[in-house]
């Protein structure tokens, strides 16, 4: 059940940096990116989500502009239209920049995020695409968007949790993920690119705005598995901030002041 409300999340995603050649249609059949809904549709569940996961990812200051790294699907970026956020988005599928245009927004192929402007946004969303970038490439990557962020701007990234056997479905039940990372990695990766890591925590699950199932299922196993989790983390990794009970990560990071600041 545990994974089940973890993919939840993970189906808006259409995004991978590796080359899937003539695989790539099979790909996204198997990971339901074919699908009836229109580009952008946004579920209340999907709301519910966003709204909820960002609650301490911008640490109260206002958002305006905003950032997404594959887009996938458009829910995301819908979520911020809802809001009335000014929302530009990347993405490696041309029939999903296409769509996305079409449908009005801001958007731009991977390969040409060199053209979004560099200090111009106070939030930079990557759901689900950490994983897909070789490990060698990562540090270079996160530089490359925190150079997008304002000065105070944020960077909130979701990925498997390699910390977790729960993590193990998502990150090794994809033939396109390339990287494991969990909390120790990530903040190696952080430092590196010159990012302070200030939050590293569960992924939310999906409420009863998703569905009677979720929600009970939140409410009593979830419960459960916060609490033992949290228990074996006091055992086992006393004073390391690792997560033991979701398969999803949550990782919010901003630009480290310099040594002159």
């Amino acid at each position: 059940m545990e994974i089940v409300a973890s993919t939840l999340t993970d189906r808006r995603s259409a995004v991978s940096y590796n080359d899937r050649g003539a695989d790539g249609a099979a790909y996204s059949r198997w990971k339901g990116w074919v699908a009836e809904t229109p580009f952008g549709h946004l579920s209340a569940g999907e709301a519910d989500y966003f709204k909820r996961e960002l609650r301490d990812v911008t640490g109260g200051a206002a958002v305006q502009d905003v950032l997404e790294i594959g887009f996938g699907n458009g829910a995301f970026l819908s979520y911020c239209r809802s809001r009335e956020w000014t929302v530009t988005g990347t993405e490696l599928g041309t029939d999903l920049v296409a769509a996305a245009r079409e449908a009005g927004f801001d958007v731009h192929p991977a390969d040409e995020l060199d053209q979004v402007p560099d200090g111009s946004f106070d939030l930079v969303a990557v759901f689900d695409v950490l994983e897909h970038i070789p490990q060698d490439d990562i540090i270079e990557f996160l530089e490359s968007l925190a150079a997008k962020l304002r000065p105070n701007g944020s960077m909130l990234l979701r990925f498997p949790n390699a910390d977790s056997w729960l993590g193990n479905p998502l990150q090794f039940g994809d033939p396109t993920h390339v990287t494991a990372i969990g909390y120790l990695k990530m903040s190696y990766f952080a430092l590196c690119a010159g990012l302070r890591l200030d939050v590293f925590r569960a992924a939310t699950r999906p409420s009863f705005a998703s569905s009677f199932v979720h929600g009970l299922y939140s409410l009593t196993a979830g419960t459960y598995i916060d609490v033992t989790a949290r228990l074996k983390q006091l055992i086992y990794f006393p004073g390391l901030p690792v997560v033991l009970s979701t398969s999803n990560v949550i990782c919010v990071a901003r630009k480290a002041p310099s040594r002159n600041d």
